[in-house]
């Protein structure tokens, strides 16, 4: 209810001010829009320095005597050698000796890794022969190569690298090429052999 008073001979009622029903009160903060939160401090990316020069010297020819990559060392160089490639690699499929092999610390091709393995057996189809390889991120690349143009020279020899997979195919017809050969060296066999024991004494040559 208001307050009467009398302002000049005249009575007039004031009203307070509403609050409310709550009771709190109303200010400009609570009007406000809520802040976003507060992102996590990050470090800014590291740019390469401008003053410095990477050279990358091949080891083999300089051992070879190349003179231009016998560079003057200078003060405050930094000298880097990679350690070795040491891993496994894995021969599957149609070889003789499948199985886990190791880098041992040097480069090895795969026609070195295919006579490691003591070839190739009756069954190999060496034109569906592939590479399987890992790749950063976990995946993986399926190559496929011919080992017949490889080892014949008209087609570059592949190096092997840790955790490679040679898996050497087959052909649905190859089972019987290699009965067919297996019976020709059978026949060829037993005929030296039946003319070398059973051929006339008195024939002469």
């Amino acid at each position: 209810m208001g307050t009467k008073v009398t302002v000049e001979g005249q009575e007039m009622e004031i009203n307070p001010p509403t609050t409310p029903e709550s009771g709190a009160i109303v200010t400009e903060s609570s009007t406000a829009q809520p802040s976003e939160p507060e992102k996590p401090f990050e470090f800014n990316a590291l740019k390469e320095p401008t003053d410095r020069e990477v050279i990358k010297i091949p080891y083999q020819a300089l051992r070879m005597g190349q003179l231009k990559y016998n560079i003057v060392i200078l003060p405050g160089d930094l000298i880097f050698v990679p350690g070795p490639v040491i891993g496994e690699y894995y021969m599957g499929g149609n070889v003789l000796a499948p199985g886990a092999y190791s880098l041992s610390a040097r480069k090895i091709t795969l026609t070195q890794a295919v006579v490691a393995a003591r070839g190739l057996n009756e069954v190999a189809w060496p034109s569906r022969t592939e590479i399987i390889r890992r790749l950063p991120g976990d995946k993986q690349v399926f190559v496929k190569v011919d080992l017949d143009k490889i080892f014949a020279g008209q087609e570059p020899d592949i190096y092997l690298k840790p955790d490679d997979r040679i898996n050497v195919g087959t052909h649905v017809i190859a089972p019987f090429l290699a009965a067919f050969r297996n019976g020709f060296r059978l026949t060829y066999g037993f005929g030296f052999l039946y003319d070398r024991n059973y051929a006339d004494e008195n024939q002469t040559n």
